[in-house]
C-alpha cells in the first residue's frame, strides 16, 4: 500500500519538465506573497502586460497555490512581496535541493499586505518596481 506524501514532501518534489518550449520564453518571473491571492497575482498580471512570462504563488501554509520546488526551478527570478514571505520560504526549503536557487535568485520588495487585488495604489507600486528591475 502506497502512503500519501505530506504537504511538505509534495511541494519539495519535482514533477514538471523543464526547458519546455510550450511554457514560453524567459525570463520567468515568480511573484510570491503570503497566500498568493492579492499582491503576487496583481504583480504577475502587471508583469505579463509588460511583456514578461510571470506566475504567482504564496509562501504561507494556506496558500492557494503554494511555492514549490517546481516553481523555484521554473523561475529565472523570484520576487517576494515582503521579507516575512521570503523568510518563510527559506525555512520551508532550507534542507531541500532547490534552496540555493531560492536564496540566489530572489528579490524582496517591501510591499505590505494592505492592498486588494489590482488596487490602484498597488498597481502603481508594482509598475514602478518592475520598471526599476529585479536586483
Amino acid at each position: 500500500m502506497q502512503t500519501s506524501l505530506s504537504k511538505t514532501e509534495q511541494i519539495c518534489s519535482l514533477t514538471a519538465p523543464y526547458n519546455n518550449p510550450y511554457q514560453g520564453k524567459g525570463p520567468f518571473l515568480l511573484f510570491v506573497c503570503s497566500a498568493g491571492l492579492l499582491r503576487s497575482p496583481t504583480a504577475a498580471v502587471i508583469a505579463v502586460k509588460m511583456g514578461y512570462n510571470a506566475r504567482s504563488c504564496g509562501a504561507g501554509r494556506l496558500a492557494l497555490i503554494p511555492l514549490s520546488a517546481n516553481l523555484i526551478k521554473w523561475a529565472s527570478r523570484i520576487i517576494f512581496m515582503d521579507k516575512y514571505c521570503y523568510d518563510s520560504a527559506l525555512r520551508t526549503f532550507e534542507r531541500e535541493f532547490c534552496y540555493s536557487e531560492l536564496a540566489l535568485n530572489s528579490t524582496v520588495w517591501e510591499i505590505e499586505d494592505d492592498y486588494e487585488y489590482m488596487q490602484a495604489e498597488l498597481v502603481d507600486i508594482i509598475q514602478q518596481k518592475i520598471s526599476e528591475g529585479f536586483n
